[in-house]
């Protein structure tokens, strides 16, 4: 990854971090420079990216645009053969997020022929992959799926890519669970555990512990089975990855789901109700504006305030740094005695030079709202 543009070394590592949101809109920024200049293996890595966050952040048809142009280039007879395999691969990957299985299996069956023929063993791996998985959804095709992952370790054998080595894994740990063979899962999930904190592969992490969480609930290891699905849930942002979050929460012991421990704050917007998760109960009682700017944040989290933005949303006020400058840093300060555990360290309520802003590694269930930190 180190030879890659910045940009898209940027949103790569946002997307393994779980910071799809960011990922994104970094992805976003590098496609329309490598658009501009014709850098079109970067550009359709960039795309995937891209629409990888769309997925996770069940947002599919925000892709369309981007897969509309990645069309357009595979038709432009700019790409060289391995190039429009690896296009084909983005468009097969597109189709099946939207269930369209016929149409992603003819982009696939190409990709393969043309990595294949321009021994691109990387795109070749790539596209069999997107196949296991698509036939990891049948049980009638689970021995199909895992004779073509034995050819994908075969490649992956040849060329160092951790992110398919992690996905190839999780497919057969999948199969193996759904086929009831539990200490195959076992082994294969370990190493892909260990792979995922090798490379940082936050998510993964995550992803492979919700995993065990089942194998331990099917071999009625009940603590291990808690255990692995409470470690599960505090490694994911519920805004930042919904679509992993709200799987691995299915695995969550019924009786523990709504439990406390994973949320940081708990919040009552109608009863204006607050509880932190050391403190407990908040009082913003007769405490109106605090209460105000404490959910302007927290339903923004990561968007910096700067003081003339919460002069105007706050106090309806334009800024005046003579009126503004000290009620803004009462303000701040009340709301934070309020709200952090630790005046001296504050976690929640943070400043830097563009303003100040609510840490968007924090967990947040509303009570009257689908769950979800806003």
């Amino acid at each position: 990854m180190t030879n890659l543009p910045h940009l898209l070394q940027l949103a790569k590592l946002q997307s393994r971090n779980g910071d799809m949101p960011e990922a994104r809109e970094t992805a976003a920024e590098a496609l329309h420079t490598f658009a501009k200049t014709e850098q079109h293996s970067f550009w359709i890595e960039s795309a995937r990216v891209y629409l990888q966050s769309c997925i996770e952040l069940e947002d599919i048809a925000t892709a369309e645009k981007v897969m509309l142009e990645a069309l357009e280039l595979l038709a432009s007879g700019k790409l060289s053969e391995s190039l429009q395999a690896s296009v084909q691969t983005l468009i097969a990957s597109w189709f099946l997020a939207q269930g369209k299985a016929a149409e992603s299996q003819a982009y696939l069956d190409s990709a393969i022929n043309k990595a294949t023929h321009s021994r691109d063993l990387e795109v070749l791996a790539r596209a069999l992959l997107i196949n296991a998985f698509q036939l990891s959804f049948n049980q009638k095709t689970f021995t199909q799926a895992l004779q073509l992952l034995s050819k994908i370790e075969t490649l992956l054998a040849e060329i160092e890519n951790p992110e398919l080595s992690l996905i190839a894994n999780n497919v057969r740990g999948y199969i193996y669970i759904e086929s009831q063979q539990y200490e195959a899962a076992l082994n294969t999930l370990w190493k892909n555990y260990e792979t995922a904190k090798r490379h940082g592969y936050q998510t993964s992490i995550s992803s492979v512990l919700g995993e065990l969480a089942l194998v331990a609930r099917a071999q009625q290891q009940h603590e291990h089975y808690r255990l692995y699905a409470e470690l599960a849930l505090k490694g994911l942002n519920p805004q930042k990855t919904p679509r992993l979050y709200k799987r691995i929460l299915k695995v969550y012991p019924e009786s523990e789901r709504n439990h406390k421990a994973h949320y940081d704050f708990e919040i009552d917007e109608k009863n204006r109700f607050v509880r932190e998760r050391t403190k407990g109960p908040i009082d913003f009682k007769n405490q109106h504006i605090l209460f105000d700017m404490a959910l302007m944040f927290i339903k923004h989290p990561g968007q910096r305030y700067s003081k003339e933005d919460l002069a105007e949303k706050i106090w309806s006020q334009v800024y005046d740094p003579d009126l503004h400058d000290n009620l803004i840093y009462v303000s701040i300060k009340r709301l934070r005695t309020l709200l952090e555990p630790d005046l001296e360290s504050p976690r929640y309520i943070l400043r830097d030079r563009k303003g100040y802003y609510f840490n968007s590694q924090t967990h947040v269930h509303f009570k009257n709202l689908e769950e979800a930190p806003l």
